[in-house]
């Protein structure tokens, strides 16, 4: 499996998102939606795009999603129930930015997550990982931890938006403590091996 980390031009001085593209054989799946379509698209090449994957619905998570879903004719996985994100400033977070940001994506493209995924060439073991917000999750696949706003390297997700929760976050850290990856891919900054994420875990447990 070949893993792509594209940054946003327009968020990377404010955020540092990270977009990833995963290739397998001739298939593809995108984690998150902050980078700009042309440079997705570049990443994907000729693949076929299975789903577009949703660390959760943060609005820099989502900022381009709208563009993906469209030229990529790609079903988006969330958490059941969590889709209400984007359509409301406060749970989407662009609230932080005095905006009240809506993303008018296609119901029909919606599915939801299980605790294990198969898309095409990709088998992916879903983590519910609520704390930073309540629809976050962690993707496994590969051996490799896509962990969204959960944990960096060094850090975990902020707990002060709404339906952010230490006590949960400190749940979802113990059961990502449970995990056999090799590396973490975090929504934010740079990717870590296994040892010095759970460094980072057992400093906050």
């Amino acid at each position: 499996m070949e893993i792509k980390t594209i940054k946003s031009k327009f968020l990377r001085n404010m955020f540092d998102q990270n977009t990833y593209v995963l290739i397998n054989k001739n298939d593809a799946v995108i984690i998150d939606a902050g980078a700009e379509l042309d440079d997705v698209v570049q990443a994907v090449g000729n693949k076929k795009v299975q789903a577009i994957l949703l660390t959760h619905i943060h609005f820099d998570h989502v900022w381009n999603l709208e563009e993906y879903v469209v030229h990529f004719d790609a079903p988006v996985f969330v958490v059941q129930g969590q889709e209400k994100r984007f359509d409301d400033s406060a749970l989407n977070a662009s609230m932080i930015l005095r905006q009240d940001m809506r993303f008018n994506i296609d119901q029909t493209k919606i599915k939801y997550y299980a605790e294990k995924l198969k898309l095409g060439s990709f088998d992916f073991d879903v983590i519910f990982s609520p704390g930073h917000s309540d629809d976050s999750v962690c993707l496994l696949v590969d051996g490799q931890l896509f962990s969204g706003d959960t944990l960096f390297d060094g850090g975990v997700g902020r707990t002060d938006l709404p339906d952010g929760s230490e006590k949960k976050l400190l749940e979802s850290l113990e059961k990502i403590k449970q995990l056999k990856f090799e590396r973490a891919y975090p929504g934010h900054y740079d990717s870590a091996s296994q040892d010095k994420i759970l460094t980072t875990i057992m400093f906050y447990i």
